[in-house]
């Protein structure tokens, strides 16, 4: 879409831009049995007025999608179902008919009578004023008062005994572990700082502009990313927006998104072998991740998982994952910029970086960035056939 001419072929959706034949927003539509209209829907729900403009652009840019129109059903719905029960509570509670099924117990104090107060031993109490400094190993002046406060203290030695301390509840031994492992984290840490072995990087620390939030929901401000717990989003920008390695080398101040690439940084740059080699075989991996996959397909030591649709099996999750695709025929991921539609969400993003301008495969000799592999090996072929890439 260029910035100077906006060619709309058969119609725009003035939710999302789309381009294609849509449905007019000041149409009525059978929904649920009612007509509805969705500049009207939108208006009430939204407090937002989608005016037509004049002209022969009236019709054809006054529009909505399919997607944008099922999103704002949705929407329409939730509101509705929101306030019949809020109304459906405040006439329940105003008729005092909402009742607790659980019965609670109250303690009742029980009072002392005139007569069993002799019973009753003295009990002193003093009270201490927290701004002055009293020195307790210190005597009073008059030794008089301090003899008549006194008490009996055979007869009570003769029937009181002193309380026994509670007995501390054992811990469990997953927590014990589990506490002793990230008690010896921290004393390792410490001692590589100290020691200087590796680079300490501060904590990272998000920005107010990063991110909104929306209730309970934390979006990211560069692409609009929902997340419902802060880590998650904290570990989004520092990884996808910022580029700041999660694994460090403890050797030098290189840093890497994946272990992948560290296991083999120490085996090349400093010399330091940290592969996993498989027991059964001589094969070495770069993560215990690789290991593992390595020893339930290879070996064959793993889950076996059964197609459900076919006689195909497999002992990796993933290769299963993506055999169904096979057999699934709804295209239900759609793009947010055209009308295209895919069966699998990583084809879905892959294809919205077009629109998006996001050319993260890059020409090691001219620098010429593409979205997709298979356009990085068409250039790399035909204009440096001389590179092995």
């Amino acid at each position: 879409m260029s910035l100077d001419t906006w060619k709309v072929e058969k119609g725009l959706c003035r939710c999302c831009h789309a381009d294609g034949i849509h449905t007019n927003l000041a149409e009525p539509q059978l929904q649920k049995g009612q007509q509805e209209i969705y500049a009207n829907i939108m208006q009430q729900c939204f407090n937002i007025n989608l005016h037509p403009v004049q002209g022969p652009l009236c019709t054809i840019t006054y529009s909505i999608c399919d997607l944008c129109a099922q999103r704002l059903l949705d929407a329409y719905s939730f509101k509705k179902q929101v306030m019949q029960c809020e109304e459906r509570f405040h006439n329940l509670y105003n008729k005092n008919m909402i009742k607790l099924t659980s019965s609670y117990e109250v303690d009742i104090k029980v009072e002392i009578s005139d007569e069993d107060v002799e019973d009753v031993k003295p009990v002193i109490c003093v009270q201490v004023d927290e701004n002055n400094d009293f020195d307790f190993n210190n005597e009073d002046d008059d030794g008089d008062d301090s003899k008549e406060m006194q008490l009996d203290t055979e007869e009570e030695q003769s029937t009181t005994s002193q309380p026994k301390k509670p007995k501390a509840k054992p811990k469990a031994k997953g927590q014990t572990r589990k506490s002793e492992r990230s008690a010896k984290a921290k004393q390792d840490k410490a001692e590589k700082a100290k020691k200087g072995d590796g680079p300490t990087a501060p904590k990272f620390r998000l920005m107010d502009t990063d991110y909104t939030t929306e209730g309970d929901v934390f979006k990211c401000s560069k692409c609009e990313r929902p997340y419902d717990k802060l880590s998650s989003l904290r570990y989004h920008v520092k990884t996808k927006h910022y580029n700041i390695p999660r694994f460090p080398c403890s050797y030098c101040s290189e840093g890497f998104m994946t272990p992948a690439p560290l296991t083999i940084h120490k085996l090349k740059e400093h010399n330091v072998d940290d592969r996993f080699k498989c027991n059964a075989c001589k094969g070495t991996f770069n993560t215990r991740v690789q290991l593992r996959k390595h020893i339930n397909n290879f070996h064959m030591l793993g889950e076996k998982y059964k197609c459900e649709f076919c006689e195909y099996e497999s002992f990796s999750f993933e290769g299963m994952y993506k055999h169904k695709f096979k057999h699934k025929t709804v295209k239900d991921y759609h793009c947010r910029f055209c009308r295209k539609a895919f069966l699998r969400k990583t084809t879905l993003d892959l294809h919205e970086r077009i629109h998006t301008g996001d050319r993260r495969k890059v020409c090691s000799v001219c620098s010429k960035a593409f979205v997709q592999k298979a356009s990085l090996n068409y250039h790399m072929a035909k204009y440096h056939p001389e590179v092995n890439f």
